[in-house]
């Protein structure tokens, strides 16, 4: 078991269709981790990508990402995308950062320590591969495939949704 402090934020689109389940299943295994200490706290974030999510608050989340993996070598693409949308019911438009299904972001302490989904040259890396692997209590190895320059963030850009 780990020793470290680690947080997870887990951030999901609250417009999929068909993919509620996957959601749920993501949601149970990750407040199942928490009961076991692989993490000192969960939170949820929804993102609103129906109604266009140019929120600041998710443009700044996606920053932070971006900027660890840009520090990292790690692409984000095609999982995460920034592209101009219409806002609903007008002619305005606007950046949308449009997220995954569902994503995580796990932090030692303030620091951030992978973000998934993501890759790099040599893998694809994603939640259900992650979630196995925190599963094994092997958290830190797992982790250790993204060690290197972190991002420093103390709490989420955007409002928790819940708290696990």
């Amino acid at each position: 078991m780990s020793t470290n402090a680690y947080r997870c934020e887990l951030y999901y689109r609250n417009d999929t269709i068909g993919r509620f389940d996957v959601q749920r299943r993501i949601m149970d295994r990750l407040r199942a981790l928490e009961e076991r200490g692989v993490f000192e706290e969960t939170t949820w974030h929804q993102i609103e990508t129906r109604e266009s999510d140019g929120r600041p608050e998710a443009h700044a989340t996606y920053a932070d990402f971006e900027d660890w993996a840009r520090a990292n070598e790690f692409s984000l693409e095609p999982a995460f995308d920034v592209r101009p949308r219409y806002v609903p019911g007008t002619t305005e438009i606007r950046e949308t950062v449009i997220f995954p299904v569902v994503a995580l972001a796990i932090y030692d302490g303030a620091a951030l320590q992978a973000v998934v989904p993501s890759s790099d040259e040599f893998s694809h890396y994603t939640v259900p591969e992650a979630l196995e692997g925190f599963d094994r209590a092997d958290i830190d190895r797992w982790l250790s495939r993204f060690r290197g320059v972190t991002v420093d963030r103390q709490s989420p850009h955007l409002p928790a949704s819940a708290t696990l």
